[in-house]
């Protein structure tokens, strides 16, 4: 029942923040939210730390808990690796390509699930849905460091578009460029996929928009109220 609690509130916060009602800087007192939600503190703690962990929430000692609100330098360094590593990904797959070839369609399976999730307007999911894409393609590589890297940089980048993108959930062009990437994989035309893929996260970063949402203060009770 305590871990259902705890869950239940990760959930309700998560979704609180992935629809940007939540926005990055709000202050999550452990105190107010244990008020609103008429629980107590412990399984507020233990959900924000897991918030923590997955990096949508940042715990700053003596100070209490925020929503994550990374630097403009931060979300640069990301995408300049991750630019990096998916350009190595894409050549490991088109080498492996007819080694693999189960995967692809496994990946053609994802894509086809990130377009519903679009249909859906759910970002969550879509996010999800890219999450797995290419972390499916890294798996080509048969590197567990890179692929562990990407896991990291690739969640870290799907929280940033959370925050700061202008993505169009109504008529996304993910779903076309991530078939495009493959088709110039299958094709084993190394330097076409690894043009579409840089491509493909230029795009993605120049979707973020850093004044879209400012820092502010939150009516945290009120904005849970509709969640709970």
């Amino acid at each position: 029942m305590k871990n259902g609690l705890e869950s239940k509130i990760y959930t309700m916060l998560k979704k609180a923040i992935i629809n940007r009602d939540l926005a990055p800087g709000t202050k999550l007192s452990e105190e107010t939210l244990a008020k609103t939600l008429n629980v107590s503190r412990t399984p507020i703690r233990s959900a924000l730390q897991r918030l923590s962990y997955d990096m949508y929430v940042k715990i700053i000692p003596r100070k209490g808990a925020y929503v994550n609100q990374p630097t403009l330098t931060e979300v640069e360094d990301v995408f300049e690796m991750r630019i990096l590593l998916e350009d190595y990904a894409v050549m490991k797959a088109c080498q492996n390509y007819g080694k693999f070839k189960s995967t692809f369609e496994n990946i053609e399976k994802i894509i086809r699930d990130e377009i519903n999730a679009y249909k859906s307007q759910k970002l969550d999911d879509v996010l999800d849905k890219v999450f797995d894409i290419h972390i499916e393609i890294a798996k080509l590589s048969k590197n567990e460091i890179l692929i562990n890297q990407l896991r990291e940089l690739i969640s870290l980048t799907n929280i940033y578009l959370t925050f700061y993108s202008d993505m169009k959930l109504d008529n996304p062009t993910s779903p076309k460029e991530h078939l495009d990437i493959l088709e110039a994989i299958k094709v084993n035309d190394v330097d076409l996929a690894r043009k579409r893929m840089k491509h493909h996260i230029n795009g993605i970063i120049s979707r973020l928009n850093f004044e879209k949402i400012e820092q502010n203060y939150n009516d945290v009770e009120k904005i849970l109220s509709k969640y709970n």
